[in-house]
Formats: structure tokens, sequence, C-alpha cells
């Protein structure tokens, strides 16, 4: 055919066209691979573009190369080495953590590890060598007191923030505005230990062992003035130099020989280092009628390593360690829901339980990094010197509860010396490892709400520990063991649960005011005649009683993840009047052993016991822990109208959260829908003279959806949002109207029969086949975004 007969047609695209008549079109085969080629790479390339959007919207940049560097000092190798290891991994894991989910204001943060060896001069040079050759804002250590001060006075002098987790000198916060810490410091500690040992365990007298340097030594004296001030009696105290083996084995032998003769029980304060405080503790096992309380070193990863390695306590757990009491800064189970989220988290990534020493010092990187971001966009060009001091000022400025950084171990926020202001737990050992003893003191704020404080001084129910005011409290071990979870209804939140659940506890109970929560009926929630209630046989005056209870629970469910959701089954009870400073409930984790270690193994107990059968949904995770809730009421009294002093509550919280069996659920309500999506498609492929069956497959993609979509919304409870299922529902109704305008306007143009609609046809069922998989490509991408939550987290 001659050029003459090519025409040139109008077109609503765009560009114009030169187009040959249908015959010549169909010979020229090359030019129509072309075009098809051509609209592929269209797709292919505008398809790859979409999802790259996406994706770097979903997973957040790193600042583009920039990078924020934290030091972290401690013993990294030598003697103290598992507790550098466990500084390390828990500081680390929160690093982690915020470089998942984008950094600092959008720059990675990377820790830089130095190791001290627990040497003072070696943690001097260290020192210097963090303030002026690294680019680290703060450093997060050091382990030891000893180290600490030494590297205080170096950070001191250059100005740089560092946190210690473990490190309990006074001196270190005291003399240095630059240090903060996480833990108690060591005349707050001693002197609960000697409290503890006369107004708690009885004993009218004590002795004490300790090192001479200045951890041990600011140990001892606090502890013994404040035994003279309470009646406390120290008859006697051993001295000994660490760096000297000799003098390490003469202060034991001395003491030994001092204690053989069994005139009648007595206690023994160890305020030394780890490796010691188990020499102290293998040499006193054979006088049974010494007991001893250690610091908080003896709750240390270190110290338990090193009994571990004693041949009798590997095979027999407890066999040294049994019945001694430690302070401890964090004990878990006494943790709250942060705190399970830490254990499970830890477990996952190093495969272990989280040692006292990973805790703190994952607190330590969470302060520093909270503050960082508190800071705002930190100017990366400015002087090292001017960004460490806007981090210490930040620092600085968590000084009250309300500004206080939610961690593992607890709130915390720092007074004006930039110690942690928070209650020191007291833990005993039980089968080699320390658990939450059966009493506690927790602080008072202000004793003006004090019903006859004269008479809670006399019975020791309150006491003084340097200026700050303490009530003892009931410890209320408490475990729940579920037997069955079923009759889940999502429409109204709700299910029924089947459990034992248990009190072991020393004194009395009033389990008469015990209070559920989230029960639907208060009657279900009261405590009957228990199938279990006795003395232990093991633990002298330790009293069990265990109940069965049946009850229906409400939840609080939340559907904007629907059906990727996941839902949390909870049971909650607390003390109806007896307040945190009367009362503590605490995760009865020996007890509750078939619930303990990795995340994987937790919830194989519950498929093995097949306690939740609920068809399609699966449980994913089981969380125990007690928290505190607040009541800011004065009740009326109008001597707590003045009172700043909010009224606090211990709360037992079991939490089973469950996640739908995705694949089930969409075989089940979204296999007829991806069927006529994919019909949907290919209506392109048909003929226009085949108006009837193009427009049928777009108006049953409508019908259909809308079916489904009523059904599934019909399932859920009442809600004023949007879920994400219907975001796709929306995807849907946007293809299939997108299916019928095209249908619709070529079925048009056809009937026209005007001259050149048919090449209009063609184009417009050529960009539909184009367009089509783009609102596809591009709705995905849309939910993607708005729910990349599920995607980073995991679904």
């Amino acid at each position: 055919m001659s050029e003459k007969n090519i025409i040139l047609i109008p077109s609503p695209f765009p560009q114009q066209v030169l187009q040959r008549p249908s015959s010549v079109e169909n010979a020229a085969s090359p030019g129509k691979n072309r075009k098809w080629l051509y609209w592929l790479l269209s797709f292919f390339l505008v398809a790859v573009l979409a999802a790259g959007l996406v994706f770097f919207q979903i997973v957040p940049l790193q600042g583009g190369g920039d990078t924020i560097y934290i030091a972290a000092a401690g013993p990294m190798t030598g003697n103290g080495q598992a507790n550098g290891q466990a500084m390390v991994r828990g500081a680390q894991l929160y690093l982690d953590q915020i470089n998942s989910q984008g950094g600092i204001h959008g720059k990675k943060v990377e820790l830089l590890v130095y190791d001290d060896q627990n040497d003072t001069e070696r943690a001097k040079q260290i020192a210097e060598e963090i303030a002026t050759h690294s680019q680290a804002l703060a450093v997060i250590g050091h382990q030891r007191s000893s180290t600490t001060l030494a590297a205080a006075e170096v950070y001191q002098k250059y100005g740089v923030p560092a946190v210690t987790g473990t490190a309990t000198a006074d001196s270190i916060t005291v003399n240095s505005q630059w240090y903060f810490r996480t833990i108690f410091n060591n005349s707050d500690q001693s002197a609960l230990v000697a409290n503890y040992i006369r107004k708690v365990l009885n004993f009218e007298e004590a002795n004490v062992i300790f090192d001479q340097d200045v951890f041990g030594a600011t140990l001892a004296e606090s502890f013994i003035k404040t035994a003279k001030s309470i009646g406390l009696t120290v008859k006697h105290q051993w001295s000994f130099n660490a760096k000297d083996k000799k003098s390490i084995e003469d202060s034991i032998r001395n003491m030994v020989a001092a204690l053989e003769t069994p005139a009648k029980s007595t206690m023994v304060f160890v305020a030394t280092a780890a490796k010691e405080g188990v020499q102290v503790v293998t040499s006193l096992k054979p006088l049974s009628h010494v007991q001893m309380i250690g610091a908080d070193t003896f709750s240390s990863s270190a110290f338990m390593d090193e009994l571990s390695k004693l041949p009798q306590e590997r095979s027999q757990p407890g066999y040294y360690s049994n019945g001694i009491y430690t302070t401890s800064p964090f004990l878990p189970d006494i943790a709250d829901e942060v705190g399970q989220q830490f254990k499970y988290a830890f477990f996952a990534k190093y495969a272990e339980e989280p040692t006292i020493n990973s805790s703190m010092y994952y607190d330590a990187a969470l302060v520093v990094l909270q503050a960082l971001s508190a800071v705002g966009s930190m100017n990366a060009t400015a002087p090292i010197e001017d960004q460490r001091n806007q981090l210490r000022n930040q620092l600085r400025g968590i000084s009250t509860s309300e500004k206080s950084v939610k961690g593992v171990t607890g709130s915390i926020f720092f007074d004006r010396y930039g110690n942690a202001v928070k209650a020191i737990p007291m833990g005993t050992y039980r089968q080699g490892r320390p658990v939450v003893a059966l009493f506690q003191f927790q602080p008072l704020g202000d004793l003006r709400g004090v019903d006859n404080l004269l008479g809670e001084f006399l019975d020791n129910n309150i006491i003084n520990v340097n200026g700050k005011f303490m009530r003892k409290a009931q410890v209320v071990y408490a475990g729940i063991d579920f037997n069955e979870i079923n009759e889940l209804d999502t429409k109204n939140s709700s299910f029924v649960a089947d459990f034992y659940l248990w009190f072991r506890y020393q004194g009395k109970l009033d389990d008469s005011g015990i209070e559920f929560i989230n029960i639907v009926d208060g009657d279900d929630g009261k405590l009957k005649d228990p199938v279990v209630d006795q003395l232990s046989k093991l633990e002298p005056n330790l009293t069990t009683k265990t109940y069965r209870l049946k009850a229906e629970f409400k939840g609080d469910f939340d559907y904007h993840d629907y059906p990727l959701d996941r839902q949390t089954l909870p049971i909650k009870f607390r003390h109806q009047k007896l307040t945190k400073d009367r009362l503590i409930y605490v995760v009865d984790n020996l007890g509750m052993k078939q619930y303990q270690g990795s995340l994987e193994a937790v919830v194989k107990q519950f498929d093995k016991k097949k306690v939740f059968t609920v068809g399609g949904w699966k449980i994913q995770q089981a969380s125990f822990f007690q928290n505190t809730k607040n009541n800011d009421s004065t009740l009326g009294l109008p001597e707590l109208f003045d009172v700043r002093q909010p009224i606090e509550y211990s709360q037992f919280n079991a939490q089973i959260q469950i996640g739908r069996q995705l694949l089930n659920f969409m075989l089940k309500n979204f296999s007829t829908i991806i069927f006529l999506m994919v019909l949907g498609y290919f209506s392109f492929f048909i003929p226009i003279s085949s108006f009837a069956t193009r427009l049928s497959l777009g108006t049953s993609l409508i019908m259909t959806g809308s079916l489904f979509h009523i059904k599934l919304s019909s399932e859920l409870a009442n809600i004023d949002y949007l879920v994400l299922i219907e975001y796709l529902f929306y995807m849907i109704y946007l293809l299939a109207t997108f299916v019928v305008i095209v249908s619709v306007t070529c079925h048009i143009l056809d009937a026209k029969d005007a001259k050149g609609n048919k090449l209009l046809i063609d184009k417009l069922n050529r960009w539909g086949k184009i367009i089509y998989p783009l609102i596809l490509v591009a709705g995905f991408g849309i939910i993607g975004y708005l729910y990349r939550h599920l995607l980073i987290f995991g679904l």
C-alpha cells in the first residue's frame, strides 16, 4: 500500500500516533511487537518505581550515612568479662531496636566498645581516648565503682556525659555534673540492708566483711552508721585488699573462726565484688547457723557465673546460694509489660535469658538515646563539645516523675545529683537465681497521708533510709495455669477462660478483697473455697492457696489492622483496698516454669495442652507481669487535699495474644474476589462485541465485593474507624468502576461506528491493560505505607 493511504487520527492521549489500517497493521508484526514491548517495559518500570517508593516509605532511611556514636566501657575481658558482655548485649539490643525504627533523627546509632578490664588505670586511659579521640556523644558504663570513679574525673574534665547501670559509690555522681546512674547508690542500699536485717529478719546483731576499695568501704561505712541508729549491733568487722590474695584468705579465715561456734543464728553482710563474694559464700556454707545478705553484686551475672563454676552448684542449683539475700536493681519477677517484652526480645536475639546487667544497660542506653532524641535535630557540624553539652542538659532535665523514662527496670528519673529515684528491690536466692523476697520496702512521698504514723514506726512498718521514708509491703507470689480459653466473641471483645490461680505468701492474705478488673460478671470473680490451702513443707511459714475459676472476661480489641490484627485476651486483678506500699503481687516464675523460656517455647506449651482451640485463630504470645495502677483521688479526706501522693495499686496481668490464621481467612473470604479481580483484568482482552460479558465482570466485581464487605463488617464490633481490609474493598470498587467505564465508553464508540473509533477502542483497551495492574500496584502501595508497622515489626 502506498504512503498516500496513511491516515492521521486524532488521539485522546498526549501524543499523535500514525496508524495504518488494520490490514497493514497486521502485516507489520515487528512494529506491533515493539509496541507490546514498550507497553510491557512501561508497566514494569512504573511498577518498579511504585514498589520502590513504597519500600523506601516502609523501611526508614538512615540519614544518608550519618552515624551517632555512643561508647560502652567495661570489663570485656578478664575476671569481669561476664558483666562486660552482659552490658554490651543489653545496650546493643536497644540500639538495634532504635535503628530498625529509623535511628535518632534519621541517623544510625553505633556502639563503640572499650575494654577497661576492671582496672582503674586502664579506665582512665580509655576515658581519655573516648573524650579526645572519638566521636562518641556519651558513655554507657563503667561497670565497677572504682573504674567509674577513675573515669569520672576525665569525663568531668572534657565534658562527656556518662550513664552507669551498675556503679553505686555515692561520690560518682556527687562529685560530677556529667555522671548519671540508673541504679541506687551505696549509702541507700546499705542503709536498707541494715533495716531489713533488724526489722524484717529480726536479727539483733550482725557482722560485716568488706573490700577496702571504694565500693566495699562506702557500703560498710553506711551500714555501720545505720545499724547504730536502729539498735542493730555490729559484732565483727573484717576487711581485705582484693588485690592481695593473702589478705583475702586471712580475712575469710578469721571470719570463719569467729563464727564457727554456733551460739545462735547470726547474719553476715557481704560488701564485696562478685568473685570475692563467692569465696565468702563457699567458706560459710558449712556453718548452717550463719545467714548471708549481699550487696547488689550478689545479683550480678558475674556472681552467678562464678557460682556456676562450682560442681555442687552446677549439679544442684542453689546448693551454695539458696537463702542468701541480696539487694538488686532489677528482678524479672517484678517486671512489668516492658520487662516482659525485653525478655522475649533478648531471648530471640541471644537465645538465653537476660541477666540483671543486661537489663540495667538496656535502660542506660534507653535513657541516653531518649534524651538525645528529645534534644531535637542536632547539628552534626557543631563542635562535639556543644553536642555533648546539649545531651548532658537534656539528661539533667529528666528530673521528675512526669518527665521520667519508662524502662525495663521501671520509670527512671534523676535527683539533683544524677541518681535514679526508685525503690531498692530485695531478692533472695531460690534454685540458683534471685527472686523477689517476701517483704519489700516501698518509697513514701508524703507522710501526711499515713494513719497512725507513730504506730507504723513502732511496728517497723515504716523506716527512714537516709531521709527517705519507706513502708514495708507484703509480697504475694501469684501464678496462673490455663486449662482452656474458648467462646471467643470478637463482636463483643470477650472470651471465656478456665484456669487455676494460686498465691504463695507469708503471714496473712485478705483474698476476699481481690478484684478482677475486666471480668464481665463480678460474682464469677469471687474466690470461693480453695482447692489447695496448706503450709509449705519446703519453705517455713509459707502458705499456698489455689483456686479454680471459669468466667467470661472482657478485652479491648483493636481492629485497625483487621484481618492482620492481633488481639489480646487479658486477665487482670488487684486488691480493692491494699495499695502497693502494703501489698505487691509478683509473678511466680518458679511455679510457672511451663511458661518460661523463649516465646516459641511458651507458645508451644499452650499448643501442647490444647488450651486455645478457637477456629481461625492461634496463640502468638503469652505475657505474665505485674504493674502499677495509679489513682490520684483524695478519697474525700481533708488531710489528703494538699498531698501530692498518688494512690498506687499492684496489679497482676496475664495476657494471651492471638492472631488470625491468615491463609484460612483469605481462602474462605477472598478466593472468589481474587478470581473476579483476575477476570476483571482479562475483560480488556474480550472484544467489545461481547459488551454484556465485559460489563457483567465489572458489575459482578462490585456486587461480590459489596456482599463480602457487608459480611465482614457485620462480624466486627461497632467501630467508627476504617480498618485495613476496607482499603482493599475500596481498591476493588475502583478496579470494577474502571472496568465498567472503559467497557461502556468502548461500547458507545463502537455503536457510533464512526471512522477511526475502532482504533480508539483498541487504544483504550491497551491502556486499560496497563492502568488496571497499576491501580493494583498503587493500591497495595498505599495500603503498605499506611500499615507499614506490620511490615517493620512482622505480621
